[in-house]
C-alpha cells in the first residue's frame, strides 16, 4: 500500500506539460534550398520553424496555425514568389487573419534603408537577401520582442 502512494505523488509530474513553448516561424520562399536553410538556422536558434512554398501554402498554413491554437510568432516571407499570389498578397491575407500578425519582408530585391517603407507596409522587419544565420536570427529576435 505504501509503495502504491508513493506511485500516485509522482505521477503528476510525468504528466506536466512544459510550461514555455518556443517561439513558432513560418519560412515563406519558393526556393527549397532557402527554406532549409533558414529552417535550419531558425532551429539552432532556439525556435519552432515550418515552411511553405507559396503565398497560398503560407496562408493556409497560418490559418490552421491560429484556428489550432498554436500561432506562428512571425513569418519570413519572401516577396518574389512567382505564379499564385505574391509574397505581398500573402502578407495582407495573413494580417487579414491576424491583424497582429509579424511579418518579416525578405527579398533580393531590397535595400537596407528600405526598412522605413517596409514598416509603413505593414511588414514588422526586413531581411535582405543574401542573409547570414547571425542577420535571420537577429531580425527575428528584434521583432519578436520590439513589436509586443
Amino acid at each position: 500500500m505504501f509503495s502504491a502512494m508513493n506511485a500516485s505523488t509522482t505521477e503528476p509530474v510525468a504528466t506536466t506539460a512544459p510550461v514555455s513553448q518556443a517561439p513558432r516561424i513560418l519560412v515563406v520562399d519558393d526556393e527549397q534550398a532557402m527554406q532549409l536553410l533558414a529552417a535550419a538556422i531558425i532551429k539552432k536558434s532556439g525556435f519552432e520553424a515550418d515552411s511553405a512554398s507559396s503565398g497560398e501554402e503560407a496562408v493556409e498554413l497560418y490559418r490552421k496555425s491560429a484556428q489550432d491554437g498554436q500561432p506562428y510568432s512571425a513569418v519570413v516571407m519572401d516577396l518574389a514568389l512567382p505564379g499564385g499570389i505574391s509574397g505581398l498578397e500573402a502578407t495582407l491575407a495573413i494580417k487579414q487573419i491576424d491583424g497582429n500578425a509579424k511579418v518579416i519582408v525578405s527579398s533580393g530585391y531590397l535595400e537596407q534603408n528600405a526598412r522605413n517603407a517596409a514598416l509603413e507596409h505593414g511588414f514588422a522587419g526586413i531581411l535582405p537577401k543574401p542573409y547570414t544565420a547571425e542577420r535571420l536570427t537577429s531580425e527575428l529576435r528584434w521583432v519578436l520582442k520590439s513589436n509586443d
